[in-house]
């Protein structure tokens, strides 16, 4: 179940992420605006993925999981192929739209499930390792989309993204089962499962909880944003390099771009989450506090190397700092979602994780690249292209500190919420 979970979570980044690194051929083919490819590549995605991420969750905690999961792998590399055919801006945002749909009944289903098949000391590491899919999966977009662009095309990319999640999306309908009922989790549809009100009025209620969702959402901030113009920003700013580099190893600057944030960003990123969901493992059992300071720590230091990522005047240093910035920005998965987990209760997993990410895309996903474009956009008149487009990735970095700030303050609460919910002295 894991590995094909994790799969599954994989092509979720895959699909969400390939339009970065396709985002100038895209931007020069329909005509687009730095906003626009931020709208593209966080609003449009995030505002279906908010909105439909609570109901479906909400759904999956009263349902078979396995079944939510498998028809949203479906549906979202259907609208990813799709993408391909989209000839204007309004077309592709449609596009967009239904992967973000697609996505919202991905995540927090999959993680219910591997909550409630792994014992209490090993879930951590079991959601770390669910984690991994993220930075992978964004990997082989960015390397994959880099390498297939310059040979076949931004829309056959697309296409070629798309497709896998068609054969994993059938696998899981047919070879996994829900297993909640033998982990103490309520039979399918139980009347005393509380309503989706109600679970989010509880779980708002919890001031840690909601501490540690938008502490969450202002990593991914720093991270979508930074991502969404990566690509752009080493176009503009060290195309001689890239050029040079791709001659020597006989690939196009897009190319080298994608190689080098796939390789940097997967290796520091599946390392991050490794390591995070062993501390959390390790230390979270016995102190609570440990589940937030470790993702409080590594924002910080996360945000650090972002600045340093974008300020550096090599390109290939850069990259290389890009694999620091990954792994610090990757060590909350685990503890913090393990975390969430336990103060939601056993039979609102699924809605908690639909929260969270809920308040992560509609501050983080929605708002970094578009406020990044837009800063960008504002910016290049007096800077330039490039420098503009700078100044806004560093000015989105803020939101990182805070995130920081965040998850400390949720250490100071989290014992005694999570010992209220699940009744237990304190």
């Amino acid at each position: 179940m894991l590995g094909l979970l994790t799969t599954g979570y994989g092509l979720n980044l895959l699909d969400r992420q390939i339009i970065n690194i396709l985002s100038e051929p895209i931007k020069r083919d329909l005509g687009l605006a730095d906003w626009q490819l931020g709208a593209l590549s966080g609003l449009s995605f995030a505002l279906l993925y908010s909105v439909a991420a609570l109901p479906i969750a909400r759904y999956a905690d009263r349902s078979n999981r396995v079944r939510v999961v498998g028809a949203a792998i479906l549906i979202w590399s259907f609208f990813t192929a799709a993408t391909a055919m989209a000839g204007s801006f309004v077309q592709m945002l449609i596009f967009r739209l239904g992967v973000g749909v697609g996505e919202a009944g991905g995540a927090p289903p999959s993680q219910s499930l591997i909550a409630d098949r792994f014992p209490a000391n090993r879930r951590s590491g079991a959601l770390a390792i669910f984690a991994l899919g993220a930075p992978v999966g964004a990997a082989i977009g960015l390397i994959g989309g880099g390498l297939l662009e310059g040979v076949i095309g931004w829309r056959w990319t697309m296409v070629c993204a798309g497709v896998p999640g068609l054969l994993i999306g059938a696998l899981v309908l047919l070879t996994l089962r829900d297993t909640r009922a033998a982990h103490g989790g309520k039979a399918t549809g139980a009347a005393e499962t509380p309503s989706l009100i109600a679970a989010l009025k509880l779980l708002l209620s919890r001031r840690t909880f909601t501490l540690i969702a938008f502490a969450s959402a202002l990593l991914s901030f720093c991270n979508y944003g930074a991502m969404a113009f990566a690509g752009s920003y080493y176009l503009r700013l060290h195309s001689p390099e890239l050029t040079k580099i791709g001659a020597a190893v006989g690939q196009e600057p897009l190319g080298v771009i994608g190689l080098g944030l796939g390789i940097f960003g997967a290796t520091g990123g599946a390392l991050g989450a490794l390591v995070g969901g062993r501390l959390g493992d390790r230390f979270g059992v016995g102190n609570l506090r440990a589940l937030v300071l470790i993702p409080a720590i590594g924002s910080l230091l996360g945000t650090i190397s972002y600045a340093v990522m974008f300020t550096v005047p090599s390109a290939a240093m850069s990259l290389v700092v890009f694999a620091v910035a990954a792994f610090f920005t990757s060590v909350w998965y685990g503890p913090g979602t393990l975390a969430m987990q336990r103060l939601a209760g056993a039979d609102a997993k699924a809605t908690a994780l639909a929260v969270a990410l809920f308040i992560n895309s509609a501050v983080g996903l929605s708002f970094g690249p578009l406020l990044i474009g837009f800063a960008s956009d504002l910016l290049a008149p007096s800077l330039g292209e490039g420098e503009g487009l700078r100044a806004g990735i560093l000015l989105g970095l803020v939101a990182g500190l805070a995130s920081g700030f965040l998850y400390w303050r949720a250490s100071r609460s989290i014992a005694r919420e999570i010992a209220e919910v699940e009744g237990v002295a304190k």
